[in-house]
């Protein structure tokens, strides 16, 4: 059997994996020279009103080695091998110290999921499904999903992305002034990708909408409405594109530190 370890970027609860019998390795969100560890010492509701009433921004710090190998230990007492499915190598370092532990185990193995947030999760529930397989089936499996895995999402604000270096703080400063909502992709490369600009929120959900063609998803596989601290936008965008979905969830922690509030989002997989 093959032990799946992830981190809290796939919008995985701990009671959702202990469900799953797969490992969540909780990233951490630092207001100020205070940590948090994501999930477990701050959830949802209290990150977004941190981060929208307080006067401290928040940075997100990668996974250490100690609590890679920590996890690695663990799941190697119950299984035969181990895959490690951390967030995209393009959006943080953690792989790099994933892939630096796997290395020394001949049974141990970091594969770069090239996604994250509710796409990482499906990744990881696919994995799940097939833990009985040898740990390369797994992965010649998951190869094969990703690039049918689309995230398309409206973001109400350009400053968390000017505040995080995502772009420059000039641009997320005309963008505010000038009402610009950006529509957001995660491409094959697992980047952050703009797709569009839209002057206004609403014209921005009309955007994601437009983008999703309902007779190439792939209903056997799960289909998630995705927001930030506040669902209206969400509900809009469940209205304008009348799919049928498995969940609505509110991205986590350490993903909303970089896109902000009101964010409204579709995650589905083709067929």
């Amino acid at each position: 059997m093959v032990a799946i370890i992830t981190d809290s970027s796939s919008n995985i609860t701990q009671s959702e994996a202990a469900e799953l019998g797969v490992t969540v390795m909780p990233l951490t969100i630092i207001f100020g020279t205070t940590e948090f560890r994501d999930g477990i010492d701050i959830d949802c509701g209290e990150f977004y009103k941190r981060l929208t009433e307080g006067k401290e921004f928040p940075h997100t710090a990668q996974l250490t080695e100690a609590q890679i190998e920590e996890a690695v230990r663990a799941a190697l007492e119950k299984a035969d091998e181990v895959l490690i499915m951390p967030i995209s190598s393009a959006l943080s370092g953690s792989f790099e110290r994933c892939a630096g532990v796997a290395r020394r185990y001949e049974n141990v193995f970091a594969y770069d999921t090239k996604c994250t947030t509710v796409m990482l999760k499906m990744m990881v529930l696919e994995a799940a499904a097939n833990r009985e397989k040898p740990v390369r089936e797994i992965i010649k499996i998951l190869d094969s999903l990703r690039p049918k895995i689309k995230l398309f999402a409206a973001l109400d604000t350009l400053e968390y992305l000017g505040k995080g270096g995502r772009i420059s703080k000039a641009a997320a400063t005309l963008g505010s002034a000038l009402k610009i909502k950006p529509v957001i992709t995660l491409n094959i490369k697992g980047e952050v990708e703009l797709v569009s600009r839209q002057f206004g929120i609403s014209k921005g959900i009309s955007n994601v909408a437009g983008r999703v063609d309902k007779d190439k998803i792939d209903y056997s596989k799960p289909v998630y409405f995705i927001y930030t601290m506040d669902d209206e936008n969400c509900l809009a965008l469940i209205a304008k594109s009348g799919i049928k979905f498995d969940e609505k969830a509110n991205i986590c922690p350490v993903i909303g530190t970089h896109i902000g509030p009101y964010a409204a989002g579709i995650v589905y997989s083709e067929k």
